[in-house]
């Protein structure tokens, strides 16, 4: 195609292809033209249509693929039980639903403050969206770092973990950076109270990241979506028009995602650089003020 005319050049198969392809397109929306109504007219409707049919097929595709990473999450956590319980155990134990009541916390759970009964309530009782959202995703990695505790010392259960096929990183990995983006947005938005998910998200999403770099090196997906998200945090601390409440929500959730070997030096170098802008525009406002005197 040419970059500047936005047309098709008849050189190589390709653009042959994409160039019968438009005239097919176009003979199409000719012949289907109702009586009374231009070609330019019926082509125009057509793609108002389509870019109404847009926003529906973006949901329905982001809906999708929420329901396949809840269902790879659900059979990573049936194998990696079933590999713990060991052969003889009956394959009911290893098949639970992951987000159903005796599928949500681990008995040797690194959180205590939540019961089994909190947990189930939060799942259960109306959230907004973005909570609604952020739940699956704390509860599975949660279920997950528990299960490589109990069963840390079995090679076998090892083994299965990063498995060459890399399903158990790449949905670790998958459901760390959707976890990290409902932190972001919650933060972002009005404060929600007593209920507030993040501290535990935060506190979930530290544990799986030091899990994750225990088995091996980070991917540059992992480490640019820590990255970014630290960033967007840090940003909102510092720019917030209510600092009060900024330092109050963030710092808690900033310290507790930095507490992770692999966001530290991300969460400093972004503080750092923050703090370095913050200062050097009160700078350059002090002195613009004080010419302004003189």
């Amino acid at each position: 195609m040419d970059s500047e005319q936005g047309t098709f050049t008849a050189s190589g198969p390709v653009q042959r292809f994409f160039l019968k392809v438009r005239v097919a397109v176009a003979l199409a929306i000719i012949r289907s033209r109702p009586r009374g109504v231009s070609g330019r007219a019926h082509a125009e409707a057509l793609a108002a249509e389509l870019s109404g049919r847009e926003g529906g097929w973006r949901t329905e595709v982001q809906l999708l693929r929420q329901e396949v990473l809840r269902l790879r999450q659900e059979v990573l956590i049936a194998r990696l039980s079933r590999s713990e319980a060991g052969a003889d155990d009956t394959p009911e134990a290893g098949s639970q639903d992951l987000f159903g009541p005796e599928g949500l916390v681990h008995a040797d759970s690194d959180t205590p403050d939540l019961s089994l009964q909190d947990l189930v309530s939060a799942v259960t009782s109306p959230q907004p969206p973005v909570c609604a959202a952020m739940h699956p995703h704390v509860h599975f990695l949660q279920r997950l770092c528990s299960l490589q505790r109990v069963g840390g010392r079995n090679q076998g259960l090892e083994a299965l973990w990063f498995s060459p096929d890399g399903e158990a990183g790449s949905v670790l990995v998958d459901s760390l950076c959707r976890l990290l983006d409902s932190v972001v947005r919650t933060c972002g938005g009005p404060p929600l109270g007593f209920h507030d998910p993040v501290p535990q998200a935060c506190r979930v999403a530290a544990q799986a990241m030091d899990l994750f770099c225990s088995q091996r090196l980070p991917s540059v997906e992992l480490k640019k979506h820590v990255e970014e998200s630290l960033r967007e945090l840090t940003v909102m601390l510092l720019h917030s028009n209510q600092p009060s409440r900024a330092a109050e929500e963030l710092t808690p959730c900033l310290m507790t995602l930095g507490s992770s070997s692999l966001s530290k030096s991300f969460l400093i170098g972004h503080l750092l650089s923050q703090l370095s802008a913050l200062a050097h525009g009160l700078w350059q406002a002090f002195q613009i003020r004080r010419k302004s005197t003189l």
